[in-house]
């Protein structure tokens, strides 16, 4: 008798240690993401219940089911693997971008630039979006003279997002080209106009260089506090600016 309650004392202690170590995990998943503060209150002051409302309001639905049935979860070496083959039976514009994009985020820059500079054939050459999309790959690589002739080429007519979208590439392009002077009031003007965190961001990186730490500080801490303060939408879409802005106030901290 005495010997099967320490049994299942020792069980429920395995269980409750089990629980706390994900408990523990989902705080630091808050904290590393970006989510709201107030989910440390949640997840502290109701364990499991907190913790299940966080895995189904926050988790799940970022991931999304494609049409082979897998999840985001899938390895991205598989999803690369997969386009790969995709584009040996069916070479379009779509699926090089879209191979470009895995690549970009497997960290393999060089290539997703060659890949999405390869979309710039036959009757896609002269395309307005192909070239924008091939032109931000570039400068994603660090090829700000090839982006500024890619922008150069583009119509844009009465497309007034594509002229947002060029208005903002032409900028981080002469940021990267250190004509700060050049690139400020672009990016100055177009941040209020072009959803996302992208022209600010790059406004403070252009500042930086250019000697107004104080004020390239402020815009990042600003992102980081609008990411927080975000609904999910905005958090999935602007992530990447959270990260890279909390990496520049380290590194402009020191």
């Amino acid at each position: 008798m005495i010997e099967s309650i320490l049994s299942d004392w020792s069980v429920f202690g395995v269980i409750a240690k089990f629980l706390w170590l994900v408990q523990l995990a989902l705080v630091v998943h808050v904290f590393k993401t970006g989510r709201p503060y107030w989910w440390f209150w949640i997840l502290l002051a109701a364990p499991v219940i907190g913790g299940l409302a966080y895995i189904f309001i926050e988790l799940l639905p970022d991931t999304s089911i494609g049409s082979d049935g897998f999840t985001l979860w899938k390895p991205r070496a598989w999803r690369i693997r997969d386009l790969r083959a995709e584009l040996e039976e069916s070479d379009t514009v779509k699926l090089r971008l879209k191979l470009a994009a895995e690549l970009l985020a497997s960290g393999k820059t060089a290539e997703a630039c060659t890949v999405a500079e390869e979309c710039l054939r036959g009757a896609f050459r002269d395309d307005p979006h192909t070239l924008a999309n091939v032109a931000r790959y570039e400068l994603e690589a660090g090829k700000f003279n090839e982006a500024l002739a890619a922008l150069a080429q583009v119509r844009v007519e009465a497309d007034r997002m594509l002229g947002n979208e060029v208005a903002f590439l032409g900028g981080w392009a002469l940021v990267q080209a250190g004509r700060h002077a050049e690139a400020q009031p672009i990016l100055r003007d177009i941040e209020s106009v072009l959803l996302g965190e992208q022209p600010r961001y790059f406004l403070a990186v252009s500042l930086q260089q250019s000697g107004n730490v104080a004020e390239a500080r402020a815009i990042w801490e600003d992102i980081r506090k609008r990411f927080r303060r975000a609904g999910r939408g905005w958090r999935r879409a602007e992530q990447r600016w959270f990260k890279l802005a909390g990496e520049r106030l380290k590194e402009t901290a020191k």
